[in-house]
């Protein structure tokens, strides 16, 4: 007796479906489970698969239809055989059973399937069977235009596609092509992995994948010389001594002007330009002398505070940093720092630097403003005890006299050693070198 071949039930609330396309045609040999025909339901598209084997004997609804469920759309038996008239089922059969005991289980929504599919990150729509012959191709289902509802891809798109393959012995398809000439892949030097050895998308992500590592190994600076020190000197400091940064604003506008009114007298003198730095660098070595305990080092019988200043600078260069030393800058005029502050700079520019230029710092200046730095925590140059951090020089409205005015403000921020240094006396020697910058003549007296 021919089997029936019925508008499946879905789910609870399916009461309809549609056809969309058959696989088979009358006459055609189909196996059990083989995707016979699709159909649309009012949320997904699905295959129904043969109830049996043997010979698709009748199609009894054509693509397009609209179907009430537990309908039978077709016959499937031995060649030749027999099959009832009319459209409908046995409807006494179906109603003696229960809507839930009819629901085709075994049909799978496509969305489910196309969460399963690996070699799909993005969703297509694509019929199950189009999906597994599409991956035992090795095809991605996005290089295929679907002919289905909304674009979904059938079987036949897929098989029409292998079809197009073979028969233009094409080397690529579509999308890696695409992509190889975006990003400027050499096709000649790729094996493709698709059917005959064609050039698959997977092939070119895979070539771009390997040429990013490799300008990546390329770009790795070996952590030597200059660099390795820097490391190894910024890991023990910051590791071994428990720090913490204060931070405060200087009003600029006397040290503006007094940098302006010597400008030009220091450059007669020196042939040096005076800079911002150099007045700093004035300015803390007096509040130095003022706060011995900012100028000091932790050694093994306790804490030594030097006698002078030996003010070290902190130089970037292209290679690494470099903090070239100042000896005695409290026993010197502005003019002399600024001879002495560009003598180390040039010095560290060109490579000239002696050993004892390098090494016997009592505290460390690093001045980043001259980049548009506002705030930063600068680490401590060891063995020194602290370190100033010199910010940019940013106009700021500020109350003056009871006026809002404009005014160029500075940040300072002092790093300090805790074993050393309390919170106290490091924010008094701030609060002094934040009045000699602001008072310059103080530094006169």
């Amino acid at each position: 007796m021919a089997t029936e071949i019925i508008m499946p039930k879905a789910g609870m609330a399916m009461e309809e479906g549609t056809i969309v396309k058959w696989f088979k045609k009358e006459g055609d040999t189909v196996e059990v489970g083989e995707p016979l025909l699709e159909i649309l339901t009012d949320k997904v598209n699905m295959e129904v698969e043969a109830p049996a084997s043997g010979t698709l004997l009748k199609i009894l609804a054509q693509e397009g239809e609209v179907l009430p469920v537990i309908t039978t759309i077709g016959y499937i038996g031995k060649p030749g055989e027999e099959v009832p008239q009319g459209q409908t089922s046995d409807q006494k059969a179906v109603t003696t059973e229960s809507p839930q005991d009819l629901m085709i289980d075994d049909v799978q929504p496509v969305e489910d399937k196309e969460q399963e599919d690996p070699i799909n990150t993005q969703k297509v729509r694509a019929t199950p069977a189009s999906r597994k012959i599409a991956k035992e191709n090795n095809i991605d289902l996005k290089d295929i235009s679907g002919s289905g509802p909304k674009g979904r891809v059938q079987r036949m798109d897929v098989a029409e596609y292998l079809e197009g393959l073979q028969r233009e012995g094409a080397k690529i398809t579509p999308l890696a092509k695409k992509i190889a000439q975006g990003e400027g892949v050499e096709l000649s030097a790729l094996k493709g992995t698709g059917v005959g050895g064609k050039i698959v998308k997977d092939d070119v992500l895979r070539s771009l994948e390997t040429q990013e590592q490799k300008i990546e190994k390329d770009n790795i600076i070996p952590l030597t010389g200059m660099r390795k020190v820097i490391g190894e000197r910024m890991t023990q400091s910051f590791f071994t001594a428990p720090t913490f940064t204060l931070n405060i604003e200087v009003d600029m506008t006397e040290t503006t002007k007094l940098r302006k009114q010597l400008k030009e007298t220091i450059l007669q003198q020196t042939g040096k330009k005076l800079t911002f730095t150099d007045i700093i660098i004035l300015a803390t070595s007096k509040a130095l002398k003022q706060f011995p305990i900012v100028n000091a080092t932790l050694v093994e019988e306790g804490i030594l505070l030097h006698r002078h200043v030996h003010m070290a600078l902190a130089i970037g260069l292209d290679e690494g940093l470099l903090v070239p030393v100042i000896r005695n800058t409290d026993q010197m005029t502005l003019s002399e720092i600024v001879v002495a502050a560009k003598d180390v700079a040039e010095k560290a520019v060109s490579k000239k630097l002696s050993p004892d230029q390098l090494q016997g710092s009592t505290f460390t200046i690093s001045n980043l403003g001259m980049f548009g730095i506002s705030h930063f925590n600068p680490i401590i140059n060891q063995p020194n005890s602290a370190i100033l951090g010199v910010n940019a020089i940013i106009e700021k409205m500020r109350v003056v006299d009871g006026e809002p005015k404009v005014r160029p403000i500075m940040n300072l921020s002092l790093t300090i050693d805790h074993r050393v240094i309390d919170g106290t006396p490091g924010a008094k020697f701030l609060q002094y070198l934040k009045q000699l910058l602001e008072n310059p003549m103080m530094m006169l007296i």
